[in-house]
């Protein structure tokens, strides 16, 4: 049986001073998010089979039954990740213990436990006994979530960590033989030393108020909502409601380390640690458990980046002194400062919440490359409130991948955090790291606005504000039109219109060229002797890489022009990258001018920027192609019956 192997990222991601620290509540909060509540969840297998089936849809490889320390639950592993279970079948068994990456929850009916199905799971160790805390006896949930909701346990179920040891052994040396102190640089990203004394050792039982320390007694803890540059030798106690992954800026050579904290007034604050700190830091903040903390600088917070909603943020230094809270405390609630979807035009780049119905969602994410040459994935939804504006948000990465459709669908969801961005007239909803999602919240306003979305949404009418004019909602215009009108003549960054139209004239040997091969890097190489020499980056490569840079006539019943197609919209166009019609181009010259063949007279809906741009003194229109798709012939039809209908009005007007 092959070894567990666990590298030095995946230590850094899960141990707890240098042990490994049961999720303790996590099947509680699985079920209250109804689904992967945004977190990874560590817990034990009590007990491990193979058995392949289906239930209600979802094929299913294996059963195992986890311990989070207080509930057990049975659970199914995805068919999905079945070369991953036949791997490690003879390690998932009882003492086993693993992080939960990614679970999706489904109902079995009235009556009956609701499922769990794992869809990524990380190994970590094996051979343990049974844990738990003592006189706290895990028992099986029920599967209601009314049940214990709110219940986050501040109780420690850990283990040492023997497929690890090497690490825990230079985390535990590195903790108690700390370097010399240094004068600690209070400036953000500024260099830190870990002049600390040892992190406290947890218990395995409900933990004591700890014993007084240097600046971190019980006496004298403030609300987090005094916390100000004011206050000195601050003390606070809270439950950590959100704990960040470390951020790498290469370019300032600075990590970061940030994490919320909520107190029971339900006030919460941002803790920022850099460098050396953020390292040492990260491993002793675990998210839904209370510390005490005291020691730091406080500054004005930056609202284009958080979002808690208090004026202030602490930057901790080496001689912040972060302990076990000992306490149990509940659930923090959620405070939403709500701003309904018609008013975000007024807070444009300002990080604000929204309280929302997903009315429409993307079913797959999309993965595409920026302009930077960077690879990104993305994922859309229209939300819809009792203001009956619709808008659409983006989510990105990690989020966008995880999301599950059928989770989200018709559900009322918060956003605490989110971005409105103008673009072009319309307004759009942005997700950043500091983002978070709460599916069915608990909080007051949630039934109103289930009850207004299947009462009384059906006979209202939606304005959707995310349209920009030009969109692909838009009355589609004829060439003849956009160039009559030189459309675009008014706008700096130029106006976006529809048509529909085809490709009646393309020259392939002019549709791609070889591009830097560097990161981000867009520029034209010059080839010499070999190597390939990009004028923008100052070096020379022995590799490119091909780019789209297309020009094509455009042609409709009224009239013909050129366009521009760059990078992801010219891969739409032609159906395939850049990179396999290069290869294509070199290796197959007769396929690779059939390609281009087979995309002319096919009509289509184009999305053009149409801008007027001076060169040598004289004034032309470009158009530019910012997407491309199907024509969808009902709603073709009833744009132009729309058209009709305003000619009709203009006609009685006396307008012609």
């Amino acid at each position: 049986m092959a070894e567990i192997q666990i590298s030095h990222d995946v230590f850094n991601k899960y141990h707890t001073n240098g042990k490994l620290r049961l999720s303790t509540g996590y099947v509680q909060e699985v079920l209250e998010k109804l689904g992967y509540p945004g977190h990874d969840g560590v817990v034990q297998i009590l007990k491990g089979k193979e058995d392949i089936g289906e239930q209600m849809g979802h094929p299913f490889t294996y059963r195992i039954r986890i311990c989070d320390g207080i509930f057990q639950y049975n659970t199914l592993v995805s068919a999905n990740i079945d070369d991953q279970v036949r791997r490690e079948a003879d390690h998932l068994v009882e003492g086993a213990i693993i992080a939960i990456t990614n679970l999706t929850m489904f109902s079995q009916g009235d009556g009956v436990k609701a499922s769990f199905l794992i869809t990524g799971y990380k190994l970590l160790s094996r051979y343990h006994p049974v844990l738990s805390s003592p006189g706290v006896k895990p028992r099986s949930h029920s599967g209601n979530p009314e049940e214990h909701r709110g219940y986050r346990p501040n109780i420690v179920v850990e283990d040492v960590w023997p497929e690890a040891e090497s690490y825990c052994t230079e985390f535990q040396e590195n903790m108690s033989n700390p370097p010399a102190a240094k004068m600690p640089k209070r400036e953000s990203g500024g260099d830190t030393s870990v002049n600390r004394m040892a992190a406290p050792e947890p218990q395995r039982a409900r933990p004591a108020p700890p014993p007084a320390r240097r600046g971190a007694s019980n006496n004298g803890i403030i609300p987090i909502a005094m916390v100000t540059p004011y206050v000195n030798n601050f003390k606070i106690h809270g439950m950590v409601s959100r704990k960040e992954d470390i951020r790498t800026f290469p370019a300032k050579n600075t990590r970061v380390f940030n994490f919320e904290v909520t107190d029971t007034n339900g006030d919460t604050i941002r803790c920022c640690a850099f460098n050396e700190a953020a390292e040492s830091f990260f491993g002793m903040i675990t998210e839904n458990l209370s510390y005490y903390i005291a020691g730091g600088s406080v500054r004005q917070a930056n609202k284009r980046y958080n979002n808690t909603g208090h004026d202030y943020e602490i930057t901790l230094r080496s001689d912040s002194v972060i302990e076990a809270g000992g306490e149990l405390l509940a659930a923090p609630k959620l405070n939403l400062k709500r701003v309904r979807l018609c008013e975000i035009a007024g807070h444009c780049g300002d990080l604000i919440d929204v309280l929302a119905v997903v009315d429409k969602m993307d079913d797959e994410p999309t993965e595409f490359t920026s302009r930077a040459g960077k690879t990104l994935v993305k994922r859309e939804m229209e939300l819809i409130d009792e203001s009956s504006a619709m808008v659409r948000l983006t989510l990105w990465g990690e989020e966008a991948t995880k999301a599950n459709a059928q989770e989200y669908q018709q559900k009322v969801v918060a956003f605490k955090g989110v971005v409105p961005k103008e673009f072009n007239g319309g307004y759009t909803l942005g997700t950043g790291s500091g983002t978070r999602i709460i599916l069915a919240p608990d909080i007051a306003g949630v039934a109103d606005l289930y009850d207004w979305y299947h009462n009384t949404k059906p006979s209202t009418e939606v304005k959707m504000i995310s349209q920009t004019s030009g969109g692909s909602n838009d009355v589609p215009r004829t060439i003849a039109g956009l160039q009559e009108m030189q459309f675009g003549k008014d706008s700096e960054k130029g106006d976006y219109a529809s048509v529909k139209a085809m490709i009646t004239r393309i020259n392939p040997n002019n549709a791609l060229y070889k591009g830097c091969a560097s990161e981000g890097c867009q520029k034209k190489v010059v080839e010499t002797d070999g190597e390939y020499r990009c004028e923008k980056c100052n070096k020379s490569m022995n590799k490119f890489k091909w780019l789209y840079m297309m020009q094509f006539e455009l042609s409709d019943e009224t009239g013909q022009v050129y366009v521009t197609a760059f990078g992801d919209t010219a891969a739409k166009v032609v159906g395939k990258t850049a990179a396999e019609i290069g290869d294509l181009k070199e290796e197959n010259p007769e396929e690779y001018n059939g390609v281009f063949e087979r995309i002319q007279f096919a009509p289509k809906m184009w999305k053009l920027r149409c801008k007027m741009e001076t060169y040598n003194e004289e004034t032309r229109q470009k158009m530019t192609v910012f997407g491309v798709d199907e024509v969808n012939q009902d709603k073709y039809i009833e744009n132009l019956k729309q058209l009709i209908e305003q000619m009709k009005e203009i006609k009685d007007e006396g307008g012609y």
